[in-house]
């Protein structure tokens, strides 16, 4: 029995079919869209023809925002416009098959949980935006409004006078894009990166610059470890959970982002906690996603 999984990020459409709980094949879209309808364009013959070829029963949708129980999407902090539509009106214009869909930080945990046999963690999904869940004994806690906790949504600065309820949260200064945006504010302190010779890069050159000793790189990786030291801490003293699991895009960066976010929660949680802080990348990587959709998408045509 097959079934198809669909991760929406804010960089990339992922889309993947799950057979007897294994990823049997993947394809990843870029998604540099600026309205539905370029979306719908840009995925619609790459869903065709894996339907086709593979035949699956059903269809599970990760989508990165809050979606109500038919289907519309409330918000879509990366998306934006996304917001006031429904995506299973979308999707059911592409489609006959059933369709599922859910929160894609919940569906990326709903498949770590699967497999990780820690009793208590948060799985932290780290790329354009955060999103994150507590899992507990193999189970995703929420709470009675349907959410287990938006940890991207603590407040880091609270300098930051906006006036909605993005103002100042932590996402705003830890992701992808904040990367780059930080390596081009120092290029001209550090003329001799390797970083100087590109007009483009993303965490993975920054990356693949800090393997090779380049300063710029791993003073950018040492500030942004830093800054998700700090935004982790804040959940592990609110709630007393020391372990995050990391999974998306960014969990694939050079340890040292990873190493310095551990020793920064080591001296902000709380004492008893310290020795407990570990942070450990997720052995799904960036298929957690994919994956988490097509098993939710299985257990819901049951």
């Amino acid at each position: 029995m097959k079934n198809l999984g669909i991760d929406i990020g804010g960089s990339f459409i992922k889309i993947g079919i799950v057979e007897n709980d294994k990823l049997i094949h993947n394809i990843e879209i870029s998604n540099k869209n600026q309205n539905v309808e370029d979306f719908v364009t840009n995925l619609n013959p790459n869903l065709i023809e894996l339907i086709r070829k593979f035949e699956p029963l059903s269809i599970g949708i990760g989508f990165p925002g809050s979606i109500d129980e038919d289907g519309n999407i409330i918000s879509a902090p990366n998306m934006t416009y996304w917001v006031n539509k429904n995506i299973l009106d979308i999707f059911r214009g592409l489609t006959e098959l059933p369709i599922y869909f859910q929160n894609d930080a919940y569906l990326a945990g709903y498949a770590e949980s699967k497999l990780n046999e820690l009793s208590e963690y948060y799985f932290v999904t780290l790329g354009t935006g955060i999103g994150s869940v507590l899992i507990r004994d193999g189970r995703i806690v929420t709470s009675k409004s349907g959410s287990s906790g938006e940890l991207g949504h603590i407040i880091i600065d609270f300098k930051d006078q906006g006036n909605d309820y993005r103002s100042g949260i932590f996402e705003n200064y830890f992701n992808a894009n904040e990367f780059e945006r930080r390596i081009k504010l120092d290029l001209k302190n550090f003329p001799n990166s390797i970083l100087n010779s590109l007009d483009t890069f993303t965490t993975r050159e920054i990356s693949d610059a800090a393997n090779i000793g380049d300063d710029l790189a791993i003073v950018n990786l040492m500030e942004m470890g830093k800054l998700l030291g700090i935004g982790l801490s804040s959940a592990t003293n609110l709630t007393g959970i020391p372990i995050f699991v990391i999974g998306g895009g960014i969990s694939k960066v050079n340890n040292l982002l990873f190493e310095t976010a551990e020793s920064e929660m080591k001296k902000r949680v709380i004492p008893e906690l310290r020795e407990k802080v570990k942070i450990i990348k997720s052995k799904l990587y960036n298929e957690a996603g994919i994956l988490g959709a097509a098993l939710f998408a299985k257990e819901k045509t049951k």
